[in-house]
């Protein structure tokens, strides 16, 4: 499918049209292929990369990571009884603990979870060790 967006990186009027993905000349108003007027043109185009990471439990997934003991529990980041939960593993998340959930409902929905207290500081060390990689 991305083939025809291929275009002559030594050419930077090329486009590409955003209907057919067809690769547009720079003198072009609409799409040579299906007749749109929906083109993208950008000196930059063919030179950036675009990536979607989706750290979704983050901090659950920390947590498991670096205590294998958790592998295949539920697990519950969050405050105390009063508190609300900052994030839950998958497990967790199919019997229903959801994201700011009051604790004592996440309880009521989940008793058997394990309860981790957040690590901010352990968190925003990963946070950057993830953007380092994609900054790479």
């Amino acid at each position: 499918m991305f083939a025809a967006m291929a275009a002559p990186v030594n050419n930077p009027e090329h486009g590409f049209c955003r209907d057919c993905l067809a690769s547009q000349r720079s003198e072009t108003r609409r799409c040579e292929r299906c007749g749109s007027p929906r083109l993208v043109r950008h000196p930059e185009l063919y030179r950036l990369h675009i990536a979607h990471i989706d750290c979704d439990a983050f901090y659950a997934a920390i947590e498991k990571r670096d205590n294998p003991a958790l592998k295949g529990k539920p697990l519950i980041v969050g405050g105390g009884r009063r508190g609300v939960v900052s994030t839950a593993c998958y497990i967790a998340r199919i019997q229903g603990v959801r994201s700011a959930m009051p604790m004592f409902k996440a309880l009521e929905a989940c008793p058997e979870a394990v309860v981790i207290a957040p690590n901010m500081e352990k968190y925003v060390g990963v946070g950057r060790e993830v953007r380092a990689l994609m900054q790479a």
